[in-house]
């Protein structure tokens, strides 16, 4: 899935990440918080109700004459990914009538320039008229329970900032991932001293067979 997000708030290093959802409700802000005890963050909604708000965008819960959601009407709402959300979600989905969970690569755009790319737990029910209030109860009572009514990490995401930084893959190394881009980092000088030249073949050792 692909979500436009504007240029023009911060997304890398945002100091609301919980708070800002208040603006929305104190449900939302409840839920943002709790996802963030269990690992994961609530990062959108969209409905036909309450239109396209969340973390990714601040500036549709800012603005009050926001306009409704684009692309077919219908529930969605959007977590990244974390082990402990992944179970929630499908309990819940399968608890639901309707109700349908799944894992999916969401890009961000800025207009045509790719913001990140995150992996992302998709819950969403596909009827219009399907009424949020009791999954976003259900949900907010299951996140409570899940993360033990702590509220260490958000207090900490909101005093502190929060940044956000994508791994591909939830079993990577996060210190070999830094390594590595690192020394994808370096100047090509740079590498070839820590590296050494590129290897040369010489012509006349040259299997012809491979050609």
């Amino acid at each position: 899935m692909d979500l436009d997000v504007v240029g023009w708030l911060p997304y890398s290093f945002d100091f609301a990440p919980v708070s800002i959802n208040a603006m929305h409700s104190e449900q939302l802000r409840s839920i943002a918080a709790m996802a963030l005890e269990v690992g994961s963050e609530f990062l959108c909604l969209k409905s036909l109700r309450s239109g396209r708000v969340g973390s990714l965008f601040p500036e549709n819960l800012i603005d009050p004459e926001r306009a409704l959601p684009e692309g077919p009407l219908g529930f969605v709402m959007v977590f990244s990914y974390s082990k402990v959300m992944e179970t929630l979600s499908f309990l819940m989905a399968e608890a639901i009538p309707g109700m349908k969970a799944g894992l999916t690569l969401c890009g961000l755009w800025d207009g045509t320039r790719l913001v990140d790319e995150v992996k992302v737990i998709a819950v969403t029910n596909e009827n219009p008229f399907f009424d949020e209030e009791p999954f976003l109860e259900m949900l907010q009572d299951v996140l409570k329970k899940a993360s033990g009514d702590s509220a260490q990490t958000a207090f900490f995401a909101e005093k502190f900032g929060y940044r956000r930084a994508s791994i591909p893959y939830e079993t990577d190394d996060v210190t070999q991932l830094f390594i590595t881009q690192m020394l994808f980092d370096f100047e090509l000088e740079e590498t070839r001293k820590i590296v050494g030249p590129m290897p040369q073949v010489e012509s006349g050792k040259i299997d012809k067979g491979f050609f």
